[in-house]
């Protein structure tokens, strides 16, 4: 992580979640998470908001093209 543990955390909160990290990055968030309030906070948010996210739009096939068209908008911002 960074010399800024939150701002490192931060950084591998989405791939935590998406379980993607390796074994010792893993330990290192969870070590953190459970040290620090603001970032464990970010994470049950980020957590429920995925879950509300599939349980809301997961019901309805997605419209051919749309998910292309969110990749490249969200790359444009970036």
């Amino acid at each position: 992580m960074s010399a800024d543990p939150c701002r490192g955390a931060e950084s591998l909160l989405q791939p935590y979640l998406d379980r993607v990290l390796t074994e010792a990055e893993v330990a290192r968030i969870d070590g953190h998470l459970q040290e620090c309030s603001y970032c464990s906070d970010r994470y049950v948010f980020e957590r429920s908001l995925r879950t509300a996210v599939k349980s809301c739009c997961s019901e309805e096939p997605v419209p051919d093209g749309f998910v292309e068209r969110l990749r490249r908008r969200c790359s444009d911002q970036a």
